[in-house]
Order: structure tokens, then sequence, then C-alpha cells
């Protein structure tokens, strides 16, 4: 979308937002402050107080929620560009992530050959550096940014700025080469869709001048995993499950609708997983305050707040995605959305110098205000609602057994409460990629009412937080933490099989004109894509998708005959035997020793055709 469709928009959404709220209003206003089922105005001033806020609180909540779905079902297809029009390079911040780094970098690199991979290693215990530096002795778009003690691990936000450098220095100070410079963010675990470069490219994108930042939508790429809670039992998957399809409706339905409705507003926020910004848009803000990114515990949302502040402009993009590992652990979930909805708050600070640029329409200055208030003002509701409903039974007002009007008033109530919300599951059925049944969708709706009430949890523990002046930031830990993903051991009967056969590679070598370089080049190609082969396996195994994992053993198995791998051919067989027989619970238990196959297979190849040190497997 251009600056001229976006102010198009914001002309259309004004009156709507106005109508909705006014009917909303009048409804809430009457449940609750005339019916006289809450209670009658006039008798005591603070309950008078209470039932006017919760009546704004509520429908200014429901005219917000319409005015997401509205958002929602107008997206629109956009057009693609090319993406060598740029350079492109993604930062990819890391404090032990031994477990997924290996991955991420794997598919960034073969998804996009021309990019340039940043990894900036924050003081990591665990074998993190290592592993980029092994991607590095056979990738040289492959950069890793080392941070040490005590500049490390003082937010990501510091992580960010120190590969800022890094990147400019490489860029080089030619004006033409920086203004073709766009820096992308991934968590690491993150992986884009093919498509990401091409739709961030193209007219609505960075190929429109104005766009200084755009973000993508994210989705949970193990929303498939049939067992997330390796070793619990079946009830506790269950519920794994549910947190997982949860995270997956909530970032690809209501908050992707957020992201659209701020298009037409003109406040887009940046996210900490698939954003991308020019490099000059960030030298301005090097300007602005010394260097680009914040230390806030959401320096993503702070950066995009600068940058509005700048006068340039965030675009959302769902046409394209991010993938990141959802959380089947409400404790760890707690944590995360802890931090952010602390960091979110900080960014009220940031608010002051945004309105003295007067760069936001009214609708922006409005959309932008309220949902930075809906901590506190859910906060209100957490404390109002039960008070006034408790003081309503107590005093009578609720006549549930004769008074027909009363349970009228409360269905009504509860449908204005459920239905905006529960709609998303439908929605999620409509957009989504996988087929859901009709009534499951209205399930998984009626799962996302519940899981929305989940906020009640960490908003008062961000605020909690916030109020005691705790702003430590606290790592979430990965589900592959809990897994172990290589075994320590390979079976006897695949010991005696050699890793590699000489005979193949000399075989290949001939075929490519005799040319050891591009025998090198292969090796070191499959080396390189090693990592990705094996996580979209174990993924599709996970899932339990029979086709999915057979195409993903596959793709192992072929690659592994083509440079001679001979162990790992043999092993790949073994497994596709298991995938045939549909037997998942014996593939499961065979993928560490796959994968400790294929590690045993790469120091092979590093140390016999590519002349480096083998410093060990991971």
């Amino acid at each position: 979308m251009t600056r001229d469709d976006g102010q198009s928009s914001t002309r259309q959404i004004g009156p709507i937002a106005v109508l909705l709220s006014l009917v909303y209003g009048v409804l809430a206003a009457y449940i609750f402050c005339f019916s006289g089922s809450f209670g009658r105005l006039g008798e005591y001033w603070w309950f008078d107080v209470a039932l006017i806020t919760i009546t704004i609180t509520a429908s200014l909540s429901l005219a917000y929620v319409s005015l997401l779905i509205i958002s929602y079902v107008r997206q629109k297809a956009v057009e693609s560009g090319d993406p060598t029009d740029f350079t492109w390079h993604f930062l990819i911040p890391c404090r032990d992530e031994e477990s997924v780094i290996a991955e991420t970098v794997s598919a960034a690199r073969t998804s996009f050959p021309d990019a340039h991979i940043w990894v900036i290693d924050d003081a990591s215990e665990d074998a993190t550096a290592a592993i980029v530096t092994d991607i590095m002795d056979v990738d040289d778009r492959t950069h890793l940014i080392s941070r040490v003690l005590p500049e490390a691990r003082t937010g990501k936000g510091k992580a960010l700025n120190a590969a800022y450098r890094s990147v400019s220095e490489f860029v080089g100070a030619d004006l033409a080469e920086r203004a073709r410079a766009v820096i992308g963010v991934l968590d690491a675990d993150g992986f884009l869709s093919d498509n990401a470069l091409a739709v961030l490219s193209g007219p609505a994108g960075f190929g429109d001048d104005t766009l200084g930042a755009a973000q993508l939508e994210v989705w949970m790429k193990n929303r498939g995993d049939k067992r997330p809670r390796p070793g619990r039992n079946w009830f506790l998957n269950l519920l794994g499950r549910f947190l997982i399809r949860m995270q997956d409706i909530e970032f690809r339905t209501s908050n992707s609708a957020m992201q659209q409705l701020r298009v037409t507003t003109g406040t887009v926020g940046m996210g900490g997983n698939g954003q991308f910004t020019r490099l000059t848009v960030l030298d301005a803000l090097t300007e602005d305050h010394g260097e680009p990114w914040g230390n806030k515990l959401s320096e993503d949302y702070e950066l995009g707040l600068n940058i509005l502040t700048r006068g340039f402009r965030n675009g959302y993009f769902p046409q394209a995605h991010v993938s990141q590992e959802a959380l089947p652990y409400f404790r760890r979930l707690l944590t995360q959305r802890t931090r952010w909805g602390q960091g979110i708050m900080e960014c009220a600070s940031n608010l002051p110098a945004l309105r003295r640029s007067r760069v936001l329409r009214f609708p922006g200055f409005v959309e932008i205000h309220y949902f930075m208030s809906q901590p506190w003002l859910m906060m209100l509701n957490l404390l109002l609602i039960p008070i006034v409903t408790a003081v309503a039974v107590v005093q009578g007002f609720f006549g549930f057994v004769t008074d027909a009007a009363t349970w009228i008033i409360v269905l009504t109530g509860l449908v204005f409460v459920v239905l905006p919300y529960a709609l998303w599951g439908p929605l999620y059925r409509r957009w989504g990629p996988e087929p859901i049944g009709r009534a499951t969708s209205v399930l998984l709706g009626l799962g996302y009412l519940v899981y929305v009430y989940f906020t009640y949890f960490y908003y008062p523990r961000a605020i909690a937080r916030m109020v005691t002046g705790r702003n430590s930031w606290a790592k979430t830990k990965r589900n592959a933490d809990d897994v172990l993903v290589t075994s320590t051991f390979t079976p006897a009967a695949l010991q005696v099989v050699p890793l590699l056969d000489q005979n193949s590679l000399t075989e290949l070598a001939e075929e490519l004109e005799g040319r050891d370089e591009y025998a090198e080049e292969i090796v070191s190609r499959f080396a390189l894509i090693w990592p990705r082969r094996l996580a979209n396996l174990q993924r599709a195994v996970a899932a339990e998708d029979v086709l999915a994992t057979s195409d993903a053993i596959a793709s192992i198995r072929v690659s592994s005959t083509m440079v001679g791998a001979r162990r790992l051919q043999v092993a790949s067989e073994d497994f596709t035997t298991l995938v045939e027989a549909r037997e998942f619970d014996a593939a499961r238990a065979a993928l560490p020793r796959l994968a400790r196959v294929g590690d045993d297979t790469l120091v092979e190849i590093r140390s016999r055709f590519l002349d480096l040190p083998t410093r060990g497997q991971h």
C-alpha cells in the first residue's frame, strides 16, 4: 500500500470507527448503566464511576476488535518485485542458541543465496559460535559478530546496534550502495517464506521510496507438532498443542489484523522477528539518537515508533511470512508475554516525541494511544467487573429465576463479549493454509476466547515489574533445549558402513569436467543445506505427516547418494522404511541417530575434501 492508498483508507476507517463506537457505546450503556441489571445510577458515586468506566472500555474494545475484523477481511494481494534491486543483510541476535541456529542460518542462506547473514553471538556459553564458524568455512556470506562481557548481555538493542556498525562498515560510504541496503532482523529460530524478499521488493514495499521499514506476518512453524511436550502424558501434550495452535491463530489473525488496521492509520509497529529497515533510515536514527535501536525490552516496537517520528512510513505485508517456534508451556509463554507487555508500556515515553512530530493523522493518533493504554484498561476491567457483578448479585439486581429481561440482557452481553473473539477461528480457517473443518474452526474460536483472557495473567506481572523498577531481559527457553537432537553414539550396524565413498566423488568430479573445485562446491553446498534438511525432517515427523516426511527423507537420501555419503544414505534408507510403515514412534527414536550420522559425515567432508579443521561435533 502506497502513501496515497493509506491516506484514502484512513479517511474511510475514521467514520466506521466513530459509528461502531457509538453503536457499541449505546448498547454497553444500556446493559451496564440503564437496564438496572447491574444496579441503578445515582445511589453511590463510586459505583456510577465503575459502571461508566466499564461501559467506555467495553464499547472501545468491541469497536477496536470490529475494526480489526473489517481490516482483516479486506486484505489484498500485492505485486512482487525484483530482490536484486536491493542488497539484503539479515541480523540474528543469539545467546545460547546452539539448538536452533544452524537450521536458521542454513534456511536463510539456501533460500536467499544473495543475502548476507550476520549472527550476533552475545557471549553465549554453548556451541553457538562454533556452529556458526563451521558454516562460515563453507559459506562466505555468513558472518559472526562476537560480543564479550561486560559489553555483551546488555540487551537485544545493544546487540543489534553492534551488528549495525559492522554492516555499515561492510557496505561502505557509497551513498548509492547504502540506499540499496536493507537490514532484516530474524529470531534465532526464525525463517522466511520463499517469497519474502520478492514481496518486500515490490512497488508496495521498498520499491516505494516513502517506505522506511516493513514487517512480515508471523507464523508458528511447529503448529503441526503432535507431541510438543516429549515424554509427558497425553493431557499435557494436548494442552501444549492447544497453546501452539492459539499462538498461530493469534499471530495470523488478530495480530495480523491489528497491523493491517495500522496500515490504514499509519501506525504499523515493528516486531522482533521479520522486521526490515532501510540502512539509510537506520543512519537517520543514528543521527537522532546516537544508535538506531534503543534498549527497551520491546526494542522492536521502539524502533518502529522512532521511524514514524522521523517521518518515514512503516509497512506490513501478510502476503509473506516469517516462522518461529510457538511455546507449548504456559510458564514460558507467561515469561515471554510479560516481557513483551512491559516493553510495550515502556515505549509510552516515546509518545511525546511522536506527538510533537505531527506526522500522524487523527485516526493514527487515536489507535496508537489506545493500543498503549490497553494494559491499564484491562487492569481496570479486571478490578471493576468482579466488584460490579458481586454488588449486583448481593443487592438482588440479578433476577435470574424470575426476570426474563435480565437473562436476555446477560445473554446479549455474552454475545457481544464472545463473538468478536470467537470469529477468529472461522477466519483462521478461511485464510489459513491447513484444511480445517467448520466445526473445528468454531471450537478453535471459542478456545481463542479463553486464550485471550490469559492476558489477565501477564499484564499484572508486567505492570508490577515496571512499577518496582525490574527491567531485566528474561530469555525464553527453546523447545529444542529439552530434546536430544543428536545421539551420542552410532549403532554398530552403521559403524561398519564407510562415511564417504571416495569413488562416488571421483566419478562426480569426472562428470564435472574433472574440475575438483566443482566437487568441492557440491560438498560445501551439501554441508550448508544439511541443517535445513534435518530440520524439515524433524518437523514433518513431529507432525506425523507422511507425505512431508517422505519428501524430507527423500531429499536427504538423494543428496547423500550424490556426494557419496554412504553411511547417511544407508541410514536414510532405513528411516524411509519406518516412514513407509508409518511407525512414527520408531521414527522419532531414530531421528537423533540420523542426526549423528549427518554430523559425522560433515566432519569427514571437512577433513577430507575441504581441508578444514574438525572442531568437533555439536
